[in-house]
């Protein structure tokens, strides 16, 4: 017989394991933007720049993805992934504007 509490497990391991998935694939991916787009600002070689950058957003995804089951509280990890994403994207694409104008 199944344990009344272990259907109640379900719905939070899915939450984690889609913000260590989704969320930290996002909040890299703004990383890795707005990183690229300021160094090539900053002067730096466009494939330099990328290839650095990327390297470091392996380390930065593996780092959010852990956090994600390691954190107490998962309205937290979403906030954070969420909302780091968000401001990531719009620091890039404010760079890139720069860099273009």
């Amino acid at each position: 017989m199944a344990h009344p509490h272990n259907s109640l497990r379900w719905p939070a391991i899915t939450a984690r394991v889609t913000a260590g998935i989704f969320g930290a694939y996002a909040f890299t991916w703004g990383f890795a933007a707005a990183g690229v787009a300021a160094l090539t600002g900053l002067g730096v070689a466009y494939h330099d720049a990328e290839m650095g950058v990327l390297m470091l957003a392996f380390l930065v995804f593996l780092g959010l993805f852990l956090w994600s089951f390691a954190a107490a509280s998962i309205a937290r990890v979403w906030a954070v992934l969420a909302g780091g994403a968000a401001l990531l994207f719009t620091a890039a694409w404010a760079i890139q504007r720069a860099i273009l104008s």
